[in-house]
């Protein structure tokens, strides 16, 4: 599985992975359930889908702890992995 890498967006942080899928319905699923637990922290991604993948970037634009990777991000990152791996069909 790949790992989680460093990146940019509007000069902030980020950790980003893409995830594979044979199906684009499926990309878009994955999508949606990632927005859901997003909802469920009040902390949103940037997703983007394309025919076969995900990309997933958790990062922190502002807040008391300030800007970039914080703890929040690995811990959702980690949950992303993990319902990644709850799928039984990629």
């Amino acid at each position: 599985m790949e790992q989680w890498y460093s990146c940019q967006y509007n000069q902030v942080d980020h950790i980003e992975k893409v995830f594979h899928f044979k199906k684009y319905a499926i990309a878009v699923a994955f999508a949606n359930m990632v927005a859901g637990i997003a909802e469920l922290h009040i902390h949103h991604p940037r997703l983007t889908i394309e025919w076969g993948k995900t990309t997933v970037a958790w990062g922190t634009h502002k807040s008391d702890e300030g800007s970039g990777v914080l703890a929040i991000d690995k811990i959702l990152a980690k949950k992303t992995d993990e319902l990644y791996a709850c799928l039984t069909i990629k």
